[in-house]
């Protein structure tokens, strides 16, 4: 009998069986959120038994987009398998370098509108992932909650980042909707935004910051700068609160990190990216990070109908998370 030789045709955005498997990681920086994120990434492929065998290559961009072009590139060159793209400027060079290999991309404010995907679900394409689309809305309600004669509001942003840029024009109309204006505290650089928080600190009356990764980097020095001056920080992440903010309210970055590793080990385990669906957290895994000791330096008394909801408190100079 004639012998039969089967072929498996796997889809062109598929990962099969390897005998080596490379992933390809890359953060536009290393800062607290970006890094839990990655941390969820590993936890959840180690604890699945899918990274025995495989190399993971971490490279970090600096919040440079030429070193995060360049990334993208020699992940491409290496011919690694996957990429795992944290924050919207290296998953959009990512996406700039390749057509073939499958991009899990994770922390992604925008992805619809950084040009990453057609629409949330499932899209034709290499890419799939997670986005953290904050709710303005609700944190400048919270602001207003908590500060009702605020007035100016300063956001701060790199005016570079897809992401930010997004949330700048929610933030403004939010703002509208009660009774504020957005106050532009902008940098590109960590050097310039620190520059433009000292040139207009005294004209706001809060600072709010969502996801910028370049403020990120910065929020020790913006705190100190906002403390100083006696105007207090709302971040729409409690890893950046954590740096110099009143509260914080976001998304817990751990677990987008274990939502972007299960799409990640679908397809490792073989199911095509267009089968896997892009999305957003459910509202559970939002966090409410409160700083007291800040509070009481800045003279500012919180409701205690905020306090009781809290998942993480500071006090007497220690951090507890309320179970």
């Amino acid at each position: 009998m004639k012998k039969i030789l089967v072929l498996l045709l796997v889809s062109l955005f598929t990962i099969t069986i390897f005998a080596e498997v490379k992933i390809g990681i890359t953060a536009i920086v290393e800062h607290p959120a970006l890094d839990a994120c990655r941390e969820g990434v590993l936890d959840l492929l180690e604890e699945k038994g899918l990274l025995d065998g495989v190399i993971v290559d971490f490279q970090n961009a600096q919040g440079d987009m030429k070193i995060a072009k360049s990334i993208a590139d020699q992940f491409v060159s290496d011919g690694v398998n996957l990429i795992v793209a944290i924050a919207t400027p290296v998953a959009q060079a990512c996406a700039g370098a390749t057509k073939n290999i499958p991009i899990v991309f994770s922390a992604v404010t925008d992805p619809v509108g950084a040009g990453l995907i057609e629409k949330l679900g499932n899209n034709e394409g290499n890419i799939v992932g997670v986005s953290d689309m904050t709710p303005v809305l609700t944190q400048l309600q919270l602001l207003k909650f908590v500060l009702p004669d605020a007035v100016k509001v300063g956001f701060v942003l790199n005016p570079s980042e897809a992401n930010s840029l997004t949330l700048l024009d929610l933030a403004k109309q939010a703002a509208e909707q009660l009774g504020m204006e957005v106050i532009e505290i902008p940098g590109s650089t960590t050097s310039e935004m620190i520059t433009s928080m000292n040139a207009l600190i005294d004209e706001v009356d809060a600072i709010y910051i969502g996801t910028d990764n370049t403020a990120a980097s910065s929020i020790q020095s913006l705190g100190t700068i906002a403390k100083n001056a006696g105007v207090p920080i709302i971040a729409a992440d409690i890893d950046i609160a954590r740096g110099g903010g009143v509260i914080g309210f976001g998304f817990n970055y751990y677990k987008i990190g274990l939502k972007t590793g299960e799409l990640v080990a679908e397809i490792l385990k073989g199911t095509p990216v267009n089968e896997l669906e892009s999305g957003i957290l459910s509202a559970d895994s939002l966090d409410l990070y409160i700083d007291l000791d800040l509070a009481s330096d800045l003279e500012l008394e919180l409701p205690e109908s905020l306090i009781v909801k809290a998942d993480f408190i500071v006090e007497n100079g220690q951090e507890t998370e309320i179970n």
